[in-house]
């Protein structure tokens, strides 16, 4: 490859969570009827050109993780499954940010950045204590993702609250500039994440549909 497909290709809808630490995506190569292996493969070399240690699959069956290993791309599976329970989110909350700990630059997908994805990511600032409630994790997820979070991800996210299981500290090194660090409180300006542009204040909340 030349030119600027010798780079890859950035995985669509990518936020940063934690600056430089911790990004999600859309599953790389595109979701559905929409996937193309050739995508796909211009996407992961993108990731592995940007030194991310590990991408972390959250879906349910084992998609695209034949590519990871063929391109020698870190992978960890933590499915989330179709059950109302939320053990297997607390699990994957856990082993994320152990690894974020660890020092290790984390790219998290499901197959969209939809729902699925936006309740998880509300629920694990709720879970790490970077917000003391529900309406504040959502508020700051819908600001960050710059959509709005609809029944599905709410209830992820009342199902997780409603659980009691939090955890006390923070990532290391974090702070409310970071975007998910420690310490309460509720979302200020710079809550959306570090290094993103903020929305205006009535956005018109879309994210296209491909």
């Amino acid at each position: 490859m030349r030119g600027r497909w010798a780079d890859g290709i950035e995985p669509r809808n990518l936020v940063w969570v934690l600056k430089d630490r911790l990004a999600i995506c859309e599953r790389p190569g595109g979701y559905g009827a929409n996937h193309r292996a050739v995508r796909r493969t211009e996407e992961i070399i993108w990731i592995r050109r940007h030194e991310f240690n590990c991408i972390v699959s959250l879906l349910s069956g084992p998609h695209n993780l034949h590519s990871y290993e063929e391109h020698e791309l870190p992978y960890l599976h933590l499915p989330l499954g179709d059950s109302a329970g939320v053990a297997p989110t607390l699990a994957a909350f856990e082993e994320i940010t152990r690894r974020v700990e660890a020092g290790e630059r984390l790219l998290v997908h499901h197959e969209r950045v939809d729902d699925t994805l936006a309740g998880f990511l509300a629920g694990y600032w709720l879970w790490m204590g970077r917000y003391r409630d529900v309406p504040s994790a959502l508020h700051a997820t819908e600001r960050l993702l710059r959509r709005p979070i609809g029944q599905r991800g709410r209830e992820t996210v009342l199902s997780i609250a409603g659980s009691g299981v939090t955890r006390s500290d923070a990532p290391t090194g974090t702070n409310p500039g970071d975007g998910a660090g420690g310490g309460g409180g509720e979302p200020t300006p710079n809550d959306a994440g570090a290094g993103v542009t903020e929305p205006p204040a009535t956005p018109g909340w879309r994210i296209a549909d491909r």
